[in-house]
């Protein structure tokens, strides 16, 4: 598999979403931005120091986001390529307030829980199966799922998926295919189906193959 090539700075998705993708291994991994009433979001934060001196701060810059306005910095689950640049961004923006429903030994952290709403617009979504405390953020202003790794499909190149408990993965994307979702954002671009799943049918497409290949996959 060839190298990813990504955009150098956010994408937006829709109105005061934002996805940056960052170079990881062969593929990308994503850190999302979100702009809330009372400031900004970074959900997820890379690999390591050098995705956030490289990437993630010179990408803040060119959307003209300045530091002092990221608020949050929310994480989906403890996997390296999402949580790893965790301590380089709390030593850049120290201010910012650490959530998580997966415990984080670090200042100022505050353990979220299924249903809590962040700022009025982004609700923590328990989608468990790719890990136990695994979740996704759902955007309801534009009823956009930030799903990081929740939604796996058939995984990514040499990582085949991530499913760790089989049954409960399949009881999270049916609890999706309940909620009024429009957009999918997933933090890779998984097989077959990529990263972004837009509109109805889409979204229960995506849904249906992630179940569909989970069963496949004899998980």
């Amino acid at each position: 598999m060839g190298k990813t090539s990504l955009p150098c700075g956010f994408e937006g998705i829709d109105e005061g979403i934002y996805r940056l993708r960052i170079p990881f291994e062969e593929l990308n991994t994503t850190v999302y931005l979100a702009l809330c009433d009372s400031g900004a979001a970074l959900i997820d934060a890379a690999s390591d120091e050098g995705d956030v001196v490289n990437y993630v701060l010179p990408a803040l810059e060119k959307l003209g986001i300045p530091l002092e306005v990221i608020k949050l910095l929310l994480l989906t689950h403890s996997h390296g390529d999402h949580a790893g640049g965790l301590d380089a961004l709390r030593e850049r923006i120290p201010h910012a307030k650490v959530m998580s429903m997966t415990p984080f030994d670090v200042c100022d952290f505050m353990l979220l829980r299924d249903g809590d709403l962040i700022d009025g617009r982004l609700e923590v979504v328990h989608l468990p199966g790719h890990t136990e405390q695994s979740c996704g953020y759902f955007d309801r202003k534009t009823k956009t799922l930030l799903s990081g790794d929740c939604l796996q499909l058939a995984g990514v190149g040499k990582y085949v998926h991530g499913i760790n408990d089989g049954e409960r993965y399949r009881a999270s994307v049916r609890r999706l295919m309940d909620m009024d979702l429009f957009r999918i954002v997933a933090a890779h671009e998984y097989v077959p189906l990529g990263s972004i799943a837009e509109g109805q049918e889409a979204v229960k497409r995506y849904l249906e193959a992630c179940i569909a290949l989970s069963l496949d996959a004899k998980q």
